[in-house]
């Protein structure tokens, strides 16, 4: 056997000083090093006050809010649940001062799992959600006890409906003055809720119950139009823009000046200088020259 090897074989077998110390302790505190739980005990304390304006309320470990509590941000927004190590971790939920509920699952602080749920009791779909979208235009009260009768309906989801003061629109949160163009405290007219947006401005007129109630009637461009058929047709009819109808060969008369019209089936077609079919009329007594 060579000499390098040799040195190679004594120094593999050579164990440190501090491996020797060591296995010779572990051998004498055998009972004591066995593994023990790393749980942290948590312990309930007095509302925690934050720079932030924060505050919280609950249980505490070492590592700071773990266990069941209640955390309020400064915009008055609570969540109320589960915490680790200073984290939403857990199940839990945030409410919000319009009375909306965001309910979910945490984790690491995180949010993984939830369902939005509104003041007025509806459960928000984010698959399936026909709610306030057309055909659909029903509260929520009318999911759960029906339509009313003529005269009865709701017009409101809350109930008894609130009484609107004189020149102001219900935008549901508060009471918006067009002239002032903010939203009002439905408790208080002279405090301001918030300034809304021209877009929303604009649909707050267009959409939200008013005081004086508007007049309401017929909606004219739900209508179709029909008129009895006109006797001659202009010179200048053309159909190179719909090749499946025939000139009309008795037209409806409207004492108007048209580019072009056709006949399909029942009905008459118009076509305007602008070059776009816009109207339908309808052949009542079609007169053969």
């Amino acid at each position: 056997m060579s000499i390098l090897k040799a040195r190679d074989i004594s120094s593999a077998k050579r164990v440190s000083q501090w491996e020797e110390l060591m296995r010779k302790f572990s051998e004498a505190h055998k009972e004591q090093c066995k593994t023990v739980s790393l749980d942290i005990p948590r312990v309930q304390r007095s509302v925690k006050q934050f720079p932030t304006g924060s505050q919280y309320e609950g249980t505490w470990d070492v590592l700071g809010m773990s266990g069941y509590g209640v955390y309020k941000f400064p915009n008055d927004v609570i969540y109320e649940g589960e915490f680790d190590d200073g984290l939403f971790h857990g199940e839990g939920e945030l409410k919000y001062p319009s009375g909306e509920i965001l309910r979910g699952k945490w984790k690491k602080g995180a949010l993984i799992d939830k369902t939005l749920i509104f003041a007025d009791g509806l459960e928000y779909d984010d698959i399936d959600w026909s709610y306030c979208r057309m055909p659909d235009r029903r509260f929520t009260i009318e999911h759960n006890n029906g339509l009313q009768p003529a005269g009865q309906s709701y017009m409101t989801p809350e109930q008894p409906s609130r009484e609107v003061p004189q020149g102001y629109y219900d935008t549901g949160d508060g009471f918006y003055d067009p002239k002032t163009k903010v939203i009002y405290s439905v408790h208080d007219l002279t405090a301001i809720i918030r300034s809304p947006s021209v877009r929303e401005q604009r649909w707050i007129i267009d959409n939200c119950r008013s005081n004086p109630i508007p007049k309401l009637g017929p909606r004219k461009d739900l209508y179709e139009e029909w008129v009895e058929p006109m006797l001659h047709l202009p010179n200048n009819s053309r159909q190179d823009s719909m090749p499946f109808m025939a000139p009309s060969k008795s037209t409806p008369s409207f004492g108007q000046d048209y580019d072009s019209v056709y006949e399909f089936g029942s009905c008459y077609w118009r076509k305007t200088s602008e070059g776009a079919w816009n109207k339908r009329f309808i052949n009542f007594e079609p007169t053969v020259d």
